[in-house]
């Protein structure tokens, strides 16, 4: 498809800064996105908004308004330095970008590795998935990733370069079984985060209330007998994050309470996500209307 003159001055736009990001001192550029990120939490009332409503479905009157806004602050210079990660890691070495992170409980990928198992690894929008899947594409084998198509063709080409070089390949979000399915036959792993809404998902409980998520991940899991190992990239500070893996969830040995193995094994990761993210919330990208298909209305500013 051809580029608009806007998009060709998007992507040069960005290009600039991406250059820029890269000569200048690491110092500064930290110092640079935490401004932005102080910025986001005053003026971007919108998402802020969305946030806050987010925390409140969550957390209820078990956290303050003020730990609350502090969280959403957070979330904000979490994403930032993510949105860094994904900056610098498109040009970086194989070996600079394993440098940024060190990874914990690593024999639960080996062995079903040694096993032969084939892996879907699940994440979320947290903490720093942008050094996580590249992370464990390098160090593990080519991992397929489940990822919306960026609008501006000329970034999203590069993005596609970008992956392909850190031994990912990418697949489109809107027929994500299919690529899923194909990358299990070319003996590719796979990589989905399945934190957000899914308009025709599964419904299941996250936090204790109502949402919509993808039940692909079940699916998979069951039809080729292969393991879900959940992991996060928790950020210990800029470019400097510790890669945490879950124990596997084999759809084998799972102890099944009812018929419908694919809702309880979808149940199940969004627990585990659920479980993360109570230990870190701000981490999590709290700026997306997860439960809007049972809050609709609450997102609705005033």
């Amino acid at each position: 498809m051809k580029a608009s003159v806007k998009e060709y001055l998007i992507f040069y736009i960005y290009n600039f800064f991406k250059f820029i990001f890269t000569i200048l001192p690491k110092g500064f550029v930290k110092q640079f996105l935490v401004l932005c990120a102080k910025l986001a939490y005053k003026f971007n009332k919108e998402h802020k908004h969305i946030a806050k409503v987010n925390l409140d479905l969550a957390f209820e009157d078990k956290l303050s308004d003020e730990a609350k806004d502090k969280i959403i602050y957070e979330s904000y210079k979490s994403l930032l330095f993510n949105m860094y990660e994904f900056i610098e890691n498109q040009s970086i070495s194989k070996e600079k970008l394993l440098s940024k992170a060190k990874i914990e409980n690593e024999e639960v990928i080996l062995n079903a590795i040694k096993e032969n198992r084939k892996i879907i690894f699940i994440t979320a929008h947290y903490g720093g998935w942008e050094i996580a899947i590249p992370y464990t594409a390098l160090k593990y084998g080519t991992l397929a990733v489940v990822n919306r198509k960026m609008d501006n063709p000329l970034i999203n080409d590069m993005y596609i370069k970008a992956r392909d070089r850190n031994n990912i390949v990418m697949l489109e979000k809107k027929v994500a079984a299919k690529g899923m399915l194909k990358a299990f036959k070319q003996n590719h792993n796979v990589a989905v985060a399945i934190d957000q809404h899914m308009k025709n998902g599964m419904e299941i409980e996250f936090f204790n209330k109502k949402v919509m998520a993808t039940d692909s991940t079940a699916r998979l899991a069951l039809k080729f007998d292969a393991v879900i190992i959940p992991m996060f990239a928790v950020m210990n500070d800029f470019r400097d994050y510790t890669i945490k893996v879950y124990d596997a969830i084999d759809p084998l040995k799972v102890e099944y309470k009812s018929e419908d193995k694919v809702k309880e094994l979808t149940q199940l990761q969004a627990n585990i996500i659920e479980e993360q993210i109570r230990k870190t919330p701000e981490l999590w990208f709290w700026q997306h209307k997860r439960w809007k298909k049972f809050y609709k209305n609450l997102y609705k500013r005033s």
